[in-house]
């Protein structure tokens, strides 16, 4: 399985919360009489978990809330998610699968399956189909974010078509200009077109909402060299190494000065 360079932007989670409507509670929640109100508050209780980064309670958690209502799709999309998380890939499809079957028309389930499928290369198509499903449906105003389902399709199709890609990407940025995720993404889809100046430009919009990532310094390294300002290259280069010492795009950068010395 070949995965793509960027990740899926992260709508998943945050969408979860929303549709389980997760609220601030002291450990607990009160008592549900209803299997349908207990799988609901045991949702929110596996969300809560899955934020925090505890896998294994939001499991329990969640598979318990599908015990109760087998028909609770965003406990399904919630379980698919924390399998993932769990290294249980074919868990993790059955569970998006299954979500996607009780709610077909939902734009957040469509785009928790598409962003699973688009990390293996070869289901790129597949998972181009759902996210164009999803954005053909009328949205929420209260869970789905049009502009990061464009992004997510956006990073998706890089790994089919440059020029689809950042058609996606654009979309994204006309339904909100200061999408950090989607400026950063055209960026590197400019940069692998050639389209160093294009590309510096977008980075620029990128660092000007969101704080430097390794992916972002990293792309900034690469556009500066390319278009022969080695000293801006270097700067990117030195703070990359500073604030992300231990990241993939660190080593990826010693590894290039390395080559060339």
């Amino acid at each position: 399985m070949k995965l793509i360079r960027f990740g899926i932007a992260v709508l998943s989670l945050a969408a979860l919360m929303l549709a389980a409507c997760v609220t601030q509670t002291k450990g607990h929640v009160p008592p549900a009489e209803k299997p349908q109100e207990a799988s609901s508050l045991n949702v929110q209780l596996g969300i809560g978990y899955l934020r925090q980064g505890d896998w294994q309670s939001a499991r329990v958690k969640l598979e318990r809330a599908i015990e109760q209502n087998p028909g609770n799709a965003v406990a399904h999309r919630a379980l698919g998610l924390v399998y993932e998380k769990l290294g249980d890939i074919e868990a993790a499809e059955r569970n998006y699968r299954r979500a996607v079957s009780l709610a077909p028309k939902d734009p957040d389930t469509l785009n928790s399956l598409a962003t699973f499928l688009c990390r293996d290369q070869d289901r790129q198509d597949e998972a181009m189909e759902l996210f164009d499903t999803a954005l053909s449906i009328p949205l929420s105003k209260a869970f789905s974010n049009k502009a990061m389902l464009y992004t997510n399709a956006g990073i998706c199709a890089k790994g089919l078509d440059l020029s689809r890609s950042e058609d996606y990407l654009r979309a994204a940025l006309a339904e909100d200009p200061q999408f950090a995720e989607a400026l950063l993404q055209v960026a590197d889809v400019a940069y692998q077109r050639g389209n160093y100046l294009q590309s510096r430009a977008f980075l620029q919009r990128h660092l000007a909402v969101a704080a430097p990532s390794p992916g972002a310094l990293w792309l900034g390294y690469r556009v500066e060299k390319a278009m022969g300002d080695f000293k801006a290259s270097d700067q990117f280069g030195n703070r990359l190494r500073k604030a992300f010492p231990e990241s993939v795009e660190t080593r990826l950068l010693l590894e290039q000065l390395r080559d060339a010395g």
